[in-house]
């Protein structure tokens, strides 16, 4: 996780970071701080972050334009305000923000709001490996995959243009992680991501990429509430 700090509180900078050391995590965390204001410009030339904690006001500039800034460098960044007050929570929403921290409460409030912000991470970047028949790796993204089809020997990735067969690591736990991201187990072969649900017919799903999905007969009611579970939430 690439992290980017900018206030100008430099004893706020060095415990906000002792914090996100102290995080556990699964991957490493590396951090950029600068107690200045950082320019459109500047942002461009570095590298993409993944979290940015910007304060409200740094040595009079405006915090918030700079987390427009970063936005518009780097729309994915999830971007966190810190000032004294709530004075300018709307302002900070209106400039992207992710959420607002007090700096006076920011130990108090970090595990239990960084794990909220880690979880959103891990959901926006958590890809799945997968091993191919003729060689090497594939990692997908959730939203890259319409439907896993698994057979006795293969399985096989279908994704909007390209299909792809061979194996996950551990096809349960896959789709365990999945089950997060609006799949479903249609039937017993098919293991399918909703959001790419074109038409319901019966006894079948027409998916966007063309393809007709069997639905299973036994399991009909369950899959039924699930899609209809899965079109309210949209």
């Amino acid at each position: 996780m690439k992290v980017f700090i900018c206030m100008d509180d430099e004893d706020c900078i060095e415990k906000l970071s002792e914090l996100l050391y102290q995080t556990h995590m699964e991957e490493g965390i590396s951090i950029d701080s600068y107690d200045q204001f950082v320019n459109i410009a500047f942002l461009r030339q570095r590298e993409s972050y993944d979290v940015a904690f910007i304060g409200d006001r740094i040595h009079g500039d405006n915090g918030f334009l700079m987390g427009e800034y970063l936005h518009d460098a780097n729309p994915e960044c999830l971007i966190i305000y810190i000032g004294d007050d709530y004075a300018h929570m709307h302002e900070s929403f209106r400039a992207y923000g992710y959420q607002m921290f007090l700096k006076q409460e920011l130990p108090e409030l970090f595990n239990g709001e960084f794990q909220r912000i880690w979880s959103h991470y891990q959901k926006l970047h958590h890809e799945e490996i997968f091993y191919l028949d003729n060689g090497g790796t594939r990692r997908f993204l959730p939203g890259e995959i319409v439907y896993i089809e698994n057979g006795r020997f293969q399985t096989q990735v279908v994704t909007a243009h390209q299909r792809f067969y061979g194996h996950f690591g551990d096809l349960t736990k896959t789709k365990t992680k999945l089950l997060k991201y609006s799949f479903f187990q249609m039937h017993p072969r098919y293991f399918v991501n909703m959001h790419y649900i074109l038409m319901i017919r019966n006894g079948e799903l027409e998916m966007k990429n063309g393809d007709c999905i069997p639905t299973s007969i036994m399991n009909k009611e369950l899959i039924n509430d699930a899609i209809q579970s899965f079109l309210s939430s949209q």
